[in-house]
């Protein structure tokens, strides 16, 4: 498979909206229809949409600079606050809510896991993965500007520009387990219990991922290992997108989902990187 033309930011899409319904009513399980009743996106689909659209204004990538910075930094918090003003409603997590509404927002040492969910694009990018790493990181830092919540951001677009890039499952696991201690699916649908903190989402994230056999059924690993659901699904999404890419029938259904806006963006993004 020539794994650089899939993308990531898709499939991030996907497992928020998959996920959405079992985040607070966990199904540990992989047998669901996988567009349920009353499914939709929620702020991770409308974060990640809007990192994209920043990296491109600030790359030029587009001539719609309404939100175009000087630096990468405050185009992020433009467009992100931009985006939270257009659906405010989508279930922002507290303190993010507030950022969202503030006249000069700072980074505020969250280490949420609103960071990694929001990273795909910047793993679509780079000349490295090294680079893709920091990328990842600056994503984060306008708010998530801990360590452990830059790590988790850092990692995920290292991760999907590697599997972009050719890289094994076996190389990518080597490359996780350096940073994460990973138990299997099983385990964690047994032990994982709700948490935002992106240092406990990030293990049962990768395990979805690593140990997935197609996208799909790391859309289901999403579900099955619990906890966060969206979150861990637009996580795991955007890495299995990475590397096994996106089936056609399954994004079909998921961009029904998305308005004329989100769409647009995503269009857009996809036409230049993949």
């Amino acid at each position: 498979m020539d794994k650089i033309r899939n993308g990531a930011l898709k499939g991030a899409i996907v497992g928020d909206i998959v996920g959405s319904i079992y985040e607070f009513n966990n199904h540990r399980s992989k047998v669901f229809p996988l567009f349920g009743k009353k499914c939709s996106f929620t702020d991770d689909s409308v974060m990640s949409v809007a990192v994209a659209h920043a990296i491109a204004l600030w790359k030029g990538w587009t001539g719609d600079d309404g939100h175009r910075k000087d630096t990468l930094f405050d185009t992020l918090v433009d467009t992100m606050q931009a985006f939270g003003n257009y659906y405010p409603f989508a279930g922002y997590g507290g303190r993010f809510g507030d950022w969202l509404c503030f006249k000069d927002p700072k980074p505020y040492n969250s280490w949420g896991n609103g960071a990694p969910m929001r990273c795909s694009a910047a793993g679509m990018l780079g000349d490295s993965a090294e680079e893709a790493y920091k990328l990842g990181e600056a994503t984060a830092e306008v708010t998530h500007n801990h360590p452990y919540a830059m790590k988790a951001a850092g990692l995920t677009a290292e991760l999907i520009w590697r599997a972009r890039h050719g890289a094994s499952m076996e190389e990518l696991r080597k490359r996780a387990e350096e940073e994460y201690d990973i138990e299997s699916c099983a385990w964690f649908a047994e032990n994982n219990e709700f948490t935002e903190a992106s240092q406990y989402t990030m293990p049962p994230a990768l395990a979805a991922f690593l140990e997935s056999t197609s996208f799909e059924d790391c859309i289901r690993n999403s579900v099955y290992v619990g906890g966060d659901t969206d979150t861990i699904g637009a996580i795991a999404g955007a890495m299995a997108e990475a590397y096994w890419g996106i089936p056609d029938d399954i994004w079909a259904k998921a961009e029904s989902y998305l308005d004329e806006r989100l769409l647009e963006v995503v269009d857009r993004f996809y036409k230049k990187f993949v």
